[in-house]
This record gives structure tokens, sequence and C-alpha cells, in this order.
């Protein structure tokens, strides 16, 4: 299909089906899927919610967890509407402007309408699609966007009835893939073999054989500076997060790991479990973002039937910081 004519495909169906949704006139935040931080606001996105997003006042706030049912929240209509459907992801462009990864559509959305559609390639299988989106600003406005194809066990249940017997207890590496896109870019079609970078992630491997072992999926990230030696080089910090293939699968770790720009693996793992209150150390952690850029992250997970969502912040250890001064270093 022609590439404008997708989109009034897609502006057509989403209108018809957001006229039957109720979801979206709710200001309660409850399936928390990304995060920036914006001077003393939290703006989180929930994939269940269409055409808007939220921002979460951080005055008054005393941390490190912050109930996202209970600080003050509003919700922010979207001009682009039902565009901005199944929002995964979201961080701010170096020209100011927010974005937001909608994984139905493998694209990037913006307040004012489409800034990038992905290929194919990118598109969901089996439940598994595009989950984060981090920028990084270049000289002259210019961005550097990376989104994380999340990888992981596909969900058995979704894989097409001709391919269970052959993939659908296989493992997928996350994926990374890099863009420059120039101040006030729109309209744009991204094309994987275009990219600046494209990076399987080599996500740690319990031992064990699937589908029984756990396998990691990679829901967000962040760029950052890593020491390696003497130097700094960018990398990313990723949320990994495990389960196995089973028809009632466990949810075991929950850990942040440093990756190079190789998709190697930069020293040991955290696991979440050592910071994060019990009572939501195995909640969907969902949504990734730098809180003190170089110090501390913020994290936020989908709430459940007895768990609303939080927002939880994380001072990195020491040799996981980096200096501020650093983050404008090519």
């Amino acid at each position: 299909m022609h590439f404008h004519g997708f989109w009034l495909f897609c502006c057509l169906s989403f209108l018809i089906g957001c006229s039957l949704r109720t979801v979206e006139s709710s200001s309660e935040i409850n399936e928390a899927s990304g995060v920036v931080r914006q001077n003393d606001d939290l703006v989180v996105v929930d994939d269940s919610v269409v055409g808007a997003y939220f921002r979460v006042s951080l005055q008054g706030s005393t941390g490190p967890l912050i109930p996202l049912r209970q600080a003050p929240v509003r919700r922010v209509p979207l001009s682009s509407g039902c565009l901005a459907v199944d929002l995964e992801g979201v961080d701010q462009l170096a020209d100011g402007r927010l974005v937001f990864l909608s994984e139905r559509l493998r694209s990037l959305i913006g307040e004012d309408g489409l800034i990038a559609e992905y290929d194919s390639l990118l598109g969901e299988f089996a439940n598994r699609g595009l989950e984060g989106v981090t920028c990084r600003a270049l000289p002259s406005n210019v961005s550097r966007v990376a989104v994380l194809w999340e990888g992981g066990y596909p969900d058995y249940a979704s894989v097409p009835l001709t391919l269970r017997d052959s993939v659908g207890r296989s493992v997928m590496r996350p994926l990374v893939v890099i863009h420059d896109l120039r101040p006030g870019a729109q309209g744009l079609e991204l094309k994987v073999r275009e990219a600046v970078s494209t990076i399987e992630l080599e996500v740690p491997k319990p031992v064990g054989q699937e589908p029984e072992v756990q396998r990691f999926r990679a829901p967000d990230f962040v760029w950052s500076r890593l020491k390696k030696k003497t130097e700094q080089e960018w990398g990313f910090i990723v949320l990994i997060t495990s389960q196995n293939s089973r028809d009632h699968p466990d949810y075991e770790y929950h850990w942040l790991q440093r990756f190079d720009l190789g998709g190697r693996l930069v020293g040991e793992p955290l696991d979440l479990a050592r910071f994060l209150p019990a009572q939501i150390q195995h909640a969907n952690w969902e949504g990734l973002s730098w809180f003190e850029r170089g110090k501390s992250l913020v994290l936020v997970h989908e709430g459940a039937r007895n768990l609303p969502p939080h927002a939880f912040v994380l001072t990195l250890p020491t040799d996981w910081q980096f200096s501020p001064e650093s983050w404008n270093r090519l």
C-alpha cells in the first residue's frame, strides 16, 4: 500500500475505533509504559490510552517511590489524536519536541502528528514489537534516535498456526535501530537498511533450554556514557526482564544491564530486587528514563488488579554514574 494511502487507512480505522473507546477520557494512569522527565514533571504514556499522555507533577514528592494515582496528574490530549495509539515509549528530541513511540503503527508520533514511520521489519510479531525510544542531541539540533525492538519469547498464543512448530518457542534477541533526525522533521519513512546502526543485544542467557528456562526481553532503554579503561564511550542502559515460554509463564528477573554499541555486555547487571520495595519487585516494569542525567534513573510499571502503578527513582551505583558534562561529547 502506498505510504499516504496507508496513513489514510490508519486514520480512518482508528477514528472509528476511538469512537468506541471510553478509556481515553480517563485521567487515571493504568498501564504506564514509558516515561521521561521534563523539569518538575514526569511525562508518562499509558498503552491503554489513545490520543493522550499524562503529566505527573513532582512538586511535593518525597520519592523515591511515586504512586502515579496519588500524585497530581494531568491528562494532555494530542492533536495527532488516534495516531497516538499503543504508546510504549516517550522521549524529547534535540529540537525540544516530545516524541512518542507507537508499537502498533511502528511509528514516532509528535504532538502535532506523524514524525516518522519505520518499515515492516520492525513490525509486531506474536505480541513482540517496538517498546523503547531514547534520544540524544548532535550538533545543529540533530537528534540521534534509537528505538528498541524488545525480543524475548514470542507470545505462543499469538504465533500464526503454521509457524508454531518451528518458531513458537524460540527466543529472539532485542534489536536497537538508530537514525538521525533533523530539527523539525515530519512525515519521514525510516528504513532499517538506511540506519546509522543496527545492533543485536547479546542479553544474558541463564543456563537451560527453551522453553522452560528464563530468557530476556527488553522493554526500554536510555543512552548512557560507559567507562572503558580510561575513556568514556556511548552505549546504553537497558531494562531487561525475563520469562519462560510455558502456557502460564514465570517472570523471574528484572535487571538493568549496560551494553556497548556492538551490543556486548558491559559489566554485571543490577538486580532491581536489591532496590525496590518488596511489594513492587515483580511488577511489570515497562518504562525507563533519566531522572538526573548521569546519576539516577526513573522507572514506571503497569498496574495490576491489586497493584496500582508507580514510578521509582533509582540512584545508580558510583561505577555506573558519569558526569553530566560528558553527555555533550560526541
